[in-house]
């Protein structure tokens, strides 16, 4: 399988922690976002988004980390606990994955990128509906250790991927989430992947502040 992706891209490196779990090998292909290499021809065809990650196995194309990370475990380990066969149990790791993908992931980004991309002032207002999303991930959490049952699911990687973001600027998390975020680190190849990301979003801030 081919992953196209950018190593500062936190959905990407969601996606090879996948699947590092469940034993896939993964043939990395860098698009530079920031030398707009995603609007050559050759990679709308592939994906007319032109959006990372993107995953390539044979003919079949899929774009969306969210989805990719479900097909990886669908596809090479369907019985892994990472996304529960259990109806209920499956459902709450779907909702999840959505509330990363339209709502935390969303308010990390536009609060934090402008800052990290073009250093510009951060927005209050942004702050406010990061907060938000703050709580609601709280509250999901209530007093467990993990999203979803006992263990780590998709959810927790997505959400914890997501929040490598608050890392690079050296945000506080409340208290409950930054316990969970630490839990997280812990799974297997979290540092040998997030690690090298973490350090290229913060160069890009390093290099804006100057």
């Amino acid at each position: 399988m081919d992953l196209y992706h950018l190593e500062a891209s936190a959905p990407a490196r969601a996606c090879r922690l996948v699947a590092a779990a469940v034993g896939q090998p993964l043939n990395l292909k860098t698009v530079n976002l920031f030398e707009k290499e995603q609007l050559q021809d050759w990679f709308i065809k592939l994906n007319p988004q032109h959006t990372i990650p993107t995953l390539v196995d044979g003919d079949f194309c899929l774009a969306e980390s969210r989805a990719i990370m479900c097909y990886l475990v669908n596809k090479c380990k369907p019985d892994s606990p990472l996304y529960p066969k259990c109806p209920q149990a499956r459902a709450l790791v779907d909702r999840y994955l959505y509330f990363d993908m339209g709502t935390l992931y969303k308010s990390l980004a536009e609060y934090f990128y402008p800052k990290i991309m073009s250093g510009a002032p951060l927005d209050p207002e942004k702050e406010t509906k990061l907060k938000d999303a703050l709580g609601f991930l709280e509250a999901f959490l209530g007093d467990n250790d993990y999203l979803v049952g006992k263990e780590v699911t998709l959810a927790d990687i997505a959400v914890a991927t997501s929040l490598t973001m608050t890392e690079v600027m050296n945000y506080e998390l409340p208290a409950k989430i930054d316990a969970h975020y630490k839990r997280v680190q812990k799974f297997p190849h979290w540092a040998e992947i997030n690690d090298k990301g973490i350090e290229a979003m913060r160069a890009f801030l390093n290099k804006n502040k100057a």
